[in-house]
């Protein structure tokens, strides 16, 4: 087997989009590519669960293609995409399409926030079936549309979590992400260090890191600025960077998102954070060109065991969430040295 990608874009209505599925190549078929560069497809594992890895703003969908190398050794197949659009005052740029009207206190969860979930889904609908008007590509009917994992990284989380309905996303079954959160910018009209709830109607994986130097660099967002602190009267933990993992009034949006957030309860979902790690461990390499890795220290770039652990955590869970695996895996893997805290529910 041999990992490779199908390049295609998709039409989310107003901006252009761009996306790469890795899947399982035949490397006993590499001759039938020679003059085109398409690998026939691995059927032996076919049809191939969907993961969506949804990129953070400003964030090349490159940095995450070691990850599709690791779950399509799972028998997955990985969607990496970016949208070219609005990123309000800083202008254009990576974003991994969000309708923020659908945020505010009067619409949130009436409706989707995701501009690209939609449009990708039925994209991809036509190629979930052999049928001649699917065209001549390495995957046709190779897709199991009905197994649907949405993953994000930052900003890419943030949609995930708040669109991890199946109802607006067909066939979801899981949602993962890291360094994401659902403390939502005042300018969206909620108060301060307001925690949004999400749909949640799947299991959820929330993983971060106690280095994360962007969301210690965004509180600004969620306050005013007659309240320099950033203390939300009506939380218990709305202010200052926390490493040790208690409670003790700190700016930690992701273990909030986890307790206020999730109202599912069965024991499926969890909260991971891993000691000393980035913004970006969930990139490699890191472009530093682009986005706020400046925000951190160097190296930006995880180290090898930290992208492994990301990565078999990450896997372990959609193969619990998809019946494919056992929960005693992540049973198992939250106890590694690496882990600074970790959380169920």
């Amino acid at each position: 087997m041999i990992v490779r990608g199908w390049h295609f874009a998709f039409d989310t209505g107003e901006d252009a989009a761009l996306a790469t599925l890795y899947y399982p190549g035949d490397d006993r078929r590499i001759g039938e590519a020679r003059l085109t560069g398409q690998v026939p497809a691995l059927e032996a594992e076919a049809p191939w669960p969907v993961v969506i890895m949804m990129p953070g703003i400003n964030v090349a969908p490159d940095g995450y293609r070691w990850l599709a190398h690791r779950l399509v050794a799972d028998g997955l197949c990985l969607i990496t995409y970016a949208i070219i659009g609005s990123l309000g005052p800083a202008g254009q740029g990576i974003t991994p399409g969000i309708d923020l009207s659908a945020l505010t206190p009067d619409t949130i969860g009436t409706r989707p926030s995701s501009t690209a979930l939609g449009p990708l889904l039925a994209h991809l609908a036509p190629l979930a079936h052999p049928a001649p008007a699917a065209g001549n590509t390495p995957v046709t009917g190779m897709l199991d549309l009905d197994r649907v994992v949405v993953g994000g990284h930052s900003a890419g989380g943030t949609v995930a979590l708040h669109n991890s309905d199946p109802e607006w996303v067909p066939g979801l079954r899981a949602v993962f992400t890291y360094a994401a959160h659902t403390m939502t910018a005042v300018d969206l009209g909620h108060g301060e260090g307001a925690v949004l709830a999400v749909p949640a109607k799947v299991p959820i994986l929330l993983t971060g890191g106690t280095g994360d130097g962007v969301i210690a660099a965004s509180r600004d967002r969620y306050r005013t600025s007659d309240n320099p602190t950033g203390n939300n009267p009506t939380s218990d933990n709305a202010a200052g960077n926390n490493p040790t993992g208690d409670d003790g009034g700190a700016h930690d949006p992701i273990h909030r998102t986890f307790k206020e957030a999730i109202g599912r309860r069965r024991g499926d979902s969890w909260l991971v954070e891993l000691k000393g790690t980035g913004h970006f461990a969930i990139c490699w390499p890191v472009d530093t060109t682009s986005g706020r890795s400046y925000l951190e220290p160097d190296p930006v770039n995880a180290e090898p065991a930290t992208r492994e652990l990301l990565g078999n955590l990450i896997s372990c869970f959609i193969a619990a969430s998809l019946g494919r695996g056992s929960v005693s895996q992540m049973e198992q893997l939250v106890e590694h040295p690496a882990v600074n805290r970790w959380d169920r529910c």
